[in-house]
């Protein structure tokens, strides 16, 4: 009799990417709206460079501190250059993808048992995927993931509970949200901070997904981008 459940705690380069343009967008937004300036940035080599115009930043802005506390060196440049934040995201939807392909052999337990497994991309840039129960995940809640995934046994549409669960988390600080199901993936990321009516288009998730799955395809709910990949 089976006791124990698969639990796996790792990070990639991918998953550090990920965090890395994710934060950094985000710290771009933060600045603007703070300092009221024109702000964009890019990653070379490691490095965060973070261009400014308009204002004056000194040096320790907490912003970007979560950056800086876990390693990375953050420079500062006045001038243009480097990507808006919306483009940012945009380039860290390929490193989301590439995550949540790691479900993809688990979707056939799913299929064969019930049994869900969900995958999450952690601030510090780690990715914990583990087992959950027939039908559902029931894992304790863990506060500032900027990746949820998880599988499905029939196909990539979400249930009215994942599209709600998905407005809370974006309110949260969350990224993107992922359902790998047998023939297709969704993918939902934010290109900008939710506002409130990107979470009531949200609502619209689950029928906007069953119109064009398995995909190709892709929709926009406010600012909250979705991708419909087949397999």
């Amino acid at each position: 009799m089976r006791t124990s459940k698969l639990e796996r705690l790792f990070s990639t380069d991918s998953s550090r990417a990920l965090r890395t343009f994710v934060l950094l967008a985000d710290g771009l937004y933060s600045i603007s709206s703070e300092y009221e300036c024109e702000s964009s940035g890019d990653v070379v080599n490691g490095e965060v460079l973070v261009y400014y115009r308009g204002c004056e930043l000194g040096r320790e802005l907490f912003e970007l501190g979560e950056l800086r506390e876990s390693g990375v060196s953050v420079r500062f440049i006045s001038g243009v250059g480097g990507s808006a934040p919306s483009e940012l995201l945009e380039r860290a939807s390929l490193y989301a993808l590439e995550l949540v392909s790691e479900l993809e052999s688990y979707v056939w337990t799913t299929l064969r048992s019930g049994v869900e497994y969900v995958l999450l991309v952690l601030r510090t840039g780690d990715v914990y995927v583990a087992e959950g129960d027939v039908w559902r995940i029931s894992l304790p809640y863990v506060s500032g993931a900027l990746l949820e995934a998880h599988t499905h046994p029939t196909s990539c549409v979400p249930s009215d509970r994942d599209a709600t669960t998905a407005m809370e988390r974006f309110m949260e600080g969350l990224y993107a949200t992922a359902i790998v199901g047998p023939d297709c993936t969704t993918l939902a990321y934010r290109r900008s901070p939710p506002s409130e009516e990107d979470l009531v288009a949200m609502r619209e998730l689950p029928v906007a997904i069953e119109r064009i799955a398995p995909g190709p395809g892709r929709v926009d709910l406010g600012s909250i981008r979705v991708v419909i990949v087949p397999r």
